[in-house]
């Protein structure tokens, strides 16, 4: 099987289980399934897979090391980075799907999923960009990452202010020359601030003190130590878990810890609450004169396909317990603490998804879809 656009998977018409996404949680749930003898499909919108990460910023690389960036069932290449670049995530999941030939149907948005009201009530009708597909089950796993989150805020500075989310960054020649604000306190946030300050005057806004994690201790990855001791993989419930959740986003690495020491990097701790003109006003009181901003503030949830009573919140999110919807049939992977510390990296779709598909077969198998 081949995943480009002129030899793509055939869009059925039935399937037991719909996978919508085939960025790495999809392709992970895909593998498992196929593992658990469960027939599936994998829609996704792009052209080909991995054009979610070939779309990010040139200088993107990983934070989690090669070792811990790769899913079941095929390790990255020796010829990848220690650090696996942006690019190289890209091909190592198109050779994914094509090793273990999951059936990735590409260039498919999905833009309704209702309750199969020809059926038993207890499927799917999921309606897309290339028809309708009827399906008994369907699992979510198009990740958190859906809609940028920018302040309204950000709609009080001066046109001439170039304003960019990271989702849209690709280098430092995206802004203009002088004052930047780099706003945000993820990883993100810092890896771009670095990589600006080497061309820019460049100001961090950070919500709170960003938590440098060191990339190596005595010696070895930071993320041995976290295995061996059975961190990575404590419960998202667990006070380990809890601990870390309440300290926000952890940063690997100390290149922007660096910049900052050495003056080339500035940071300043607070929110974002005003902006006017050229100025952003901070929750301290602070006003940052800026050239260009680029917002490296998140994204919020965006499912407005999914069209199923009780699968979402009030606020949009996804309904569920360890990636099980209250909605019977319905799943998600992929989601940040969706089961354990590890289930926001790559790293975590290995437990998560054959987890999940144990739950996804169960449930196949019981209403005699599937045989044993």
């Amino acid at each position: 099987m081949t995943t480009s656009p002129d030899h793509d998977t055939a869009l059925p018409e039935t399937t037991e289980v719909l996978i919508v996404g085939g960025g790495q949680s999809g392709l992970g749930m895909g593998y498992r399934l196929r593992e658990a003898g469960v027939p599936f499909v994998i829609v996704d919108d792009r052209d080909r897979v991995g054009d979610v990460w070939r779309a990010r910023w040139r200088s993107l690389v990983l934070f989690t090391p090669r070792r811990f960036s790769a899913l079941p069932g095929l390790p990255l290449p020796d010829s990848a980075g220690y650090y696996p670049t942006k690019d190289e995530i890209a091909d190592y999941l198109e050779a994914y799907a094509e090793k273990h030939a999951l059936p990735v149907v590409a260039q498919t948005r999905v833009t309704a999923i209702t309750r199969d009201g020809d059926g038993d009530g207890r499927g799917f009708v999921a309606d897309t960009t290339r028809g309708t597909v009827h399906a008994r089950a369907v699992v979510i796993a198009t990740g958190p990452f859906q809609y940028p989150r920018v302040p309204r805020v950000a709609a009080g500075l001066h046109p001439e202010v170039v304003q960019v989310h990271s989702t849209a960054y690709e280098g430092p020649e995206d802004l203009p020359p002088g004052r930047i604000a780099v706003v945000g306190g993820g990883n993100s946030a810092a890896q771009l601030a670095d990589e600006l300050s080497a061309t820019h005057e460049v100001t961090m806004i950070a919500p709170q003190k960003p938590w440098f994690i060191p990339e190596r201790v005595l010696g070895a990855t930071v993320y041995w130590p976290l295995k061996l001791f059975g961190i990575l993989s404590s419960p998202a419930d667990s006070r380990i878990s809890e601990y870390i959740h309440s300290r926000g986003d952890g940063i690997l690495g100390t290149q922007a810890k660096r910049a900052i020491r050495a003056g080339r990097l500035r940071l300043l701790t607070s929110r974002v609450v005003g902006a006017a003109g050229r100025e952003l006003e901070l929750q301290d009181g602070t006003r940052v004169e800026v050239d260009g901003v680029l917002w490296a503030t998140g994204f919020r949830a965006h499912y407005p396909f999914v069209q199923v009573d009780g699968a979402l919140t009030e606020h949009g999110a996804p309904r569920h317990d360890r990636g099980v919807s209250p909605v019977d049939s319905l799943y998600w992977i992929g989601l940040p603490w969706q089961r354990r510390l590890d289930s926001s990296i790559i790293h975590g779709i290995a437990a998560d998804s054959r987890e999940l598909a144990e739950v996804v077969q169960s449930r196949v198998r019981r209403s005699g879809r599937v045989e044993g």
